[in-house]
């Protein structure tokens, strides 16, 4: 045989073989059902090993999960990233079902990694989750909690409707009252000004006031006062957050980590400030301090402790304010509705706030609210299997994750009607009691139900009602085109190509432009 024939047919050979253990493992992994896990979820197929989904999910994970629902009529399904096991599960009662199963299904894994992603020592880490012991009565509290169960205590305290959650409101609406008047627009946010007019970035300005206020209502003054740069860092590094929630390699996420780090280091510094510096801060700050120091927290990991509370507050509500107001302003209709809603509420340049949040005596504005909640949230939320547990008929098996996007069911027709594909705040006017709604989860659900719901809502209608009585607003138009047909501004499109948790953030460079005057009747 020629040397060119016996190659060639080596070849074939080799690739013959490999065709074969490919349809085995494609047979093997989407076509059998392994007779030891009968019940568990299938594989949604897909074409290269360990790779999986793993492309499609980083690209847009939104068409990823619709398509796992469709092809599996809403059973939970396997989904393979990078070799790591997903099991999704999509539909409100198999939702409730993963919130009951407390003990098989743990959320405490997701909390480990996320200290770990800021960096706190696996000393610190471990004092996290420390249980006390029983002699130690100076820190014991009731339970016996380790220290995550009682920050998520204080964090309740504070943030449930009842006296500390007024004590915050009044600290972050006189910085909104701040930062919406026309001389503290931030220099930032400001594109262009005159006597008369000034043009803002709306993202930016939504972002720099409302992280600010959060900051200074948690934290006090001397955190912002000493760091200048904090705002801009954290908006900054809440850009690719999501690299340090995914577990991105560190190598090729410097733009997460840089400005992570300086974040970091101004924790770090406020922690090292005398105490009578600091007594201005909220008490789930003071309080949860206390705690840490007792236990023998270092301080760099009390610093870190406050930097991820201080990422988890503010990394949402920026964005919803961004497109309540976007939504508004591009529906004159909408906007002139609100503004006559809210006008009893805001007298003498001060606002009602207890009354903005009233769905009964403001139910456009709360409709919008929920509303932009159910159009731009990808909120998402994730348990580790401990133990074999059934969800929705299928059985789960530890070494696996359990994934719930609730973003499907914020789109379902069935709930949402005919037109859930577009933005409608009419939708909530009409059927009321929608807000509670099963499929209806922006603020997820079970013992992870996020308590900052209340102030998040205090704190986006907060800024519009200021910014709506204070200011006329208008659409500036872009710099295209000629200057006797300037283009129009379209609508700011959604960053679904970018793994999101919460609210979803505008394409870049879809920002919107805005042109604010002084209202002739403002308040």
């Amino acid at each position: 045989m020629q040397p060119t024939a016996y190659f060639s047919t080596k070849m074939l050979y080799i690739v013959a073989q490999i065709v074969v253990l490919y349809l085995c493992w494609y047979v093997w992994t989407f076509k059998l059902t392994l007779p030891w896990r009968p019940k568990e979820p299938r594989s949604l197929p897909y074409l290269i090993p360990f790779v999986g989904h793993a492309r499609w999910f980083f690209k847009d994970r939104d068409a990823l999960f619709a398509y796992g629902k469709k092809y599996f009529n809403d059973d939970p399904c396997t989904l393979t990233i990078a070799g790591n096991k997903l099991y999704m599960v999509t539909m409100p009662q198999q939702f409730s079902e993963v919130y009951k199963s407390t003990t098989a299904l743990s959320f405490d894994l997701f909390v480990r990694e996320l200290h770990q992603g800021f960096s706190m020592s696996p000393k610190g880490v471990e004092k996290m989750w420390e249980v006390p012991m029983a002699h130690e009565k100076h820190r014991t509290p009731p339970g016996r909690k380790h220290l995550v169960d009682r920050s998520s205590d204080f964090h309740r305290l504070q943030l449930l409707p009842g006296p500390q959650l007024e004590e915050l409101n009044d600290r972050f609406l006189s910085r909104i009252e701040h930062g919406t008047s026309w001389n503290n627009v931030p220099k930032s946010c400001i594109v262009s000004s005159t006597s008369e007019e000034m043009t803002v970035s709306l993202y930016r300005w939504c972002g720099e006031v409302l992280v600010d206020a959060a900051t200074r209502a948690f934290y006090g003054d001397a955190l912002v006062d000493t760091e200048p740069r904090l705002i801009h860092d954290f908006l900054e590094f809440d850009e690719h957050s999501w690299m340090l929630l995914y577990q991105y390699p560190s190598i090729f996420a410097k733009v997460m980590t840089a400005p992570r780090d300086r974040v970091m280091r101004s924790f770090d510094r406020y922690v090292s400030l005398p105490s009578e510096r600091r007594q201005d801060a909220a008490s789930y700050t003071k309080s949860l301090e206390a705690e840490q120091v007792k236990a023998g927290v270092a301080p760099r990991d009390i610093a870190i402790g406050f930097q991820i509370f201080h990422f988890a507050m503010n990394a949402n509500a920026y964005k919803m304010c961004f497109w309540l107001l976007a939504h508004t302003i591009f529906d004159r209709s909408l906007l002139a509705s609100i503004r006559m809603e809210i006008a009893p509420a805001v007298k003498g340049g001060k606002i009602d706030i207890n009354y903005l949040v009233d769905e009964a005596r403001c139910p456009i504005l709360n409709a919008a609210f929920n509303e932009a909640l159910r159009y731009t949230s990808a909120a998402t939320s994730g348990r580790v299997v401990i133990s074999p547990t059934s969800v929705g008929g299928k059985m789960l098996y530890p070494g696996a994750r359990v994934l719930m996007p609730y973003r499907l069911g914020h789109f379902d027709e069935h709930q949402f009607g005919p037109n859930a594909n577009d933005f409608d705040p009419q939708r909530f006017l009409k059927k009321k009691g929608l807000a509670n709604n099963p499929a209806y989860r922006p603020f997820g659900g079970g013992s992870q139900y996020c308590s900052g719901r209340f102030l998040a809502r205090r704190e986006v209608v907060g800024f519009l009602a200021f910014a709506l009585d204070r200011f006329e607003m208008d659409l500036n138009s872009t710099g295209a085109g000629s200057a006797a047909e300037p283009v129009p501004q379209r609508f700011p499109r959604q960053d679904v190509n970018k793994p999101n948790l919460g609210i979803i953030s505008p394409m870049p460079g879809d920002d919107i432009r805005v042109s604010i005057r002084h209202r002739k009747n403002a308040s």
